[in-house]
This record gives structure tokens, C-alpha cells and sequence, in this order.
């Protein structure tokens, strides 16, 4: 086997285990009562399908509701993916609908999506989003990467996510710039 096809192995492998963390979180806070699964994952009920048929084949949904109207700053992020992430496909539009809806919840955006680690969620972007990994050079986090990234395209300096002000860490996210 040569270093592409290993290479190629290790990403599917990765993908695998990355979409299952996040429909396992996903189905947790569903159980909880935190929402509809489309609404948590910010899909349709037949991208949410295609989505588990593809990566998590076997795996029980509850019934799927229509996804509610998605508010402005979650289609921004998509956008922003989509556009500057470098790649397309299905699994492309599946995680730029699911990073932008959890990147409203208030905790750091590898957890709300139920991943191990922040560098699970570097590598995610990684493997489906090169261009706007690449263009964290400042490995900033990626929320604040993303609404960034947003703000300066609409002209403004600085934007915060929408849960930063109550971080504890906002220090560490904040500090001064060095631009």
C-alpha cells in the first residue's frame, strides 16, 4: 500500500469516528430534550439520512422533523465555510450545516460538536475544509476564526462569538492582538 492510499484510510477512518462523536452528542441533547436532531445538527431529515447511511450505517434515528428556519449568523458560517473551506461534496455541505448550527452553542465548538479534543475538530476542518484551515495561521479558536472571519468581510475589526463574553477562557481567546 503507498502513502496515499494509507493516507486516504487514516481520513476515512478519522471521518468515521469524527461523525459518529458528533451524532452520539447530537443524540444525547436530543434524549435530553435540547431539540430536534435536524434542528441540533442543522439538517434536513434526508441529509441527517444519507448522512448515518453513509458513515454510520445501522444507526437508529428518531423521527425526523422538518429543520426550522435557520437564523442569519448560522447561514453566514455555512457560507463561510462552504466558500473559503476549499472543498465540496456531501459530507462538505453535511459538516458546514453542523459546524455553523453548533457553533451557536456556548461552550468551545469541539465540544458542542461531542469531539475529543480540539485537535479532533483541527483535523476535521483539515480533511474538508483545507483553505480555511490554512488560513487559521494564528490557530485561532475556531468560532472566533469563523465570526472573524465574517465581521472582517462585513468591514468590522473584531466580533466575538455569540457566548464569549460568559467564557471563562475568553482571556486566553482575547488577549491582545498581535496583527
Amino acid at each position: 500500500m503507498n502513502q496515499w492510499s494509507a493516507d486516504l484510510f487514516e481520513d476515512h477512518d478519522a471521518d468515521r469516528a469524527d461523525f459518529a462523536a458528533i451524532l452520539a452528542h447530537a443524540l444525547r441533547d436530543h434524549a435530553r430534550g435540547r431539540g430536534e436532531l435536524t434542528d441540533l445538527l442543522g439538517l434536513e431529515p434526508a441529509a441527517l439520512q444519507a448522512l448515518v447511511a453513509r458513515w454510520c450505517p445501522g444507526l437508529a434515528l428518531p423521527s425526523l422533523l422538518p429543520l426550522s428556519p435557520v437564523p442569519l449568523e448560522q447561514a453566514d458560517i455555512a457560507t463561510l465555510l462552504l466558500w473559503r473551506g476549499g472543498r465540496g461534496g456531501d459530507e462538505a455541505r453535511w459538516l458546514a450545516a453542523i459546524l455553523a448550527r453548533r457553533s451557536l452553542e456556548p461552550s468551545h465548538l469541539w465540544e458542542d460538536l461531542g469531539l475529543p479534543s480540539r485537535a479532533h475538530l483541527g483535523g476535521l476542518i483539515a480533511r474538508h475544509f483545507p483553505r480555511l484551515h490554512a488560513a487559521n495561521t494564528r490557530n485561532m479558536r475556531w468560532k472566533r476564526f469563523f465570526y472573524r472571519q465574517i465581521c472582517s468581510d462585513n468591514g468590522g475589526a473584531m466580533c466575538l462569538a455569540p457566548h464569549c463574553d460568559d467564557c471563562a477562557e475568553k482571556p486566553l481567546c482575547f488577549g491582545p492582538d498581535t496583527d
